[in-house]
């Protein structure tokens, strides 16, 4: 069932990333230096709030209890991999904008789908706006995960 999960979330980037380069391509670069700047910032919020945990005593208490899912990992196991990944999404996201900018302004089209030509500044600028939306949705997991474990940490104090 992983593997499915995972074969149909990979083919729905890729035609997300389709939709984007052909018929949702609008010239909207612009906002990248904007996207950038938030992703720094959400890039700083998880560093504080990792910090945050390692100094929190209720991080000893999430390290003694054993996921359910997986019972080699424990609890502060599974939140520090929801940073580590929600941290390694932003910094590509970052990455894929800082290669938009410096790849040169001339258009060599690869190839095209249908009457859309298909070049790979394009195919960076929608990978782009994929990872963005990506990113925001993780942002927004990662920030109520942050949230339940202050209050579950307030609660145990």
């Amino acid at each position: 069932m992983k593997i499915v999960k995972k074969v149909t979330y990979i083919v729905l980037s890729i035609l997300l990333v389709l939709l984007f380069s052909t018929i949702w391509n609008f010239d909207n670069s612009s906002a990248f230096d904007t996207i950038s700047t938030f992703l720094s910032i959400t890039i700083g919020f998880t560093i504080t709030a990792l910090s945050i945990i390692a100094t929190s005593s209720f991080s000893k208490y999430l390290y003694s209890l054993e996921d359910e899912k997986n019972n080699s990992k424990t609890l502060l196991h599974i939140l520090i991999g929801q940073f580590k990944i929600s941290t390694i999404i932003f910094i590509i996201t970052i990455g894929l904008i800082l290669i938009y900018k410096f790849i040169p302004t001339h258009e060599h089209k690869l190839f095209c789908i249908k009457s859309y030509p298909i070049s790979f500044s394009i195919i960076i600028k929608a990978t782009i706006w994929y990872m963005t939306i990506i990113s925001f949705i993780t942002f927004l997991k990662l920030f109520e995960t942050f949230s339940k474990f202050v209050l579950k940490s307030a609660t145990k104090q």
